[in-house]
């Protein structure tokens, strides 16, 4: 895993491959699940990318990464939790496959309280101090 440079607001980033699900947030209505994967996590945002097309700058929705059923461990590589972000940008060079157009996305986390961004930072040092353990 390459440690990419702090960015803008004071995070550093971590090039990380993560599947998770997400919904958009439109006013009082929600609308999804649809799927993602991150490029990159820090404690206060990530790129991704996913095939849904209704992302914009501004766009809040809710980043829903695994969650363990009551009394069962989450497998090392997993981050738990839910997470609501709001995008900023789409980045050039959007991801193309086969069958369908892929986007990228810059996004910021919009934490209510602290310890949701101290969670992503825990787990990204664990999961680096793992990679580390096994090279």
């Amino acid at each position: 895993m390459k440690k990419e440079q702090d960015n803008q607001r004071g995070f550093y980033r971590c090039d990380i491959q993560l599947p998770f699900s997400f919904s958009i947030i439109k006013g009082k209505e929600v609308i999804g699940p649809y799927i993602g994967q991150t490029l990159n996590l820090g404690g206060g945002g990530m790129c991704f990318a996913t095939a849904c097309p209704l992302l914009q700058p501004g766009t809040l929705f809710l980043a829903e990464f695994q969650t363990p059923e009551k009394g069962e461990k989450l497998p090392e590589g997993v981050l738990p939790g839910n997470f609501m972000a709001r995008v900023i940008r789409e980045e050039v060079g959007g991801y193309k496959s086969t069958f369908e157009k892929r986007y990228r996305l810059a996004v910021e986390f919009k934490f209510p309280h602290k310890a949701s961004k101290n969670d992503i930072v825990a787990y990204l040092n664990r999961y680096e101090a793992h990679r580390k353990d096994k090279s």
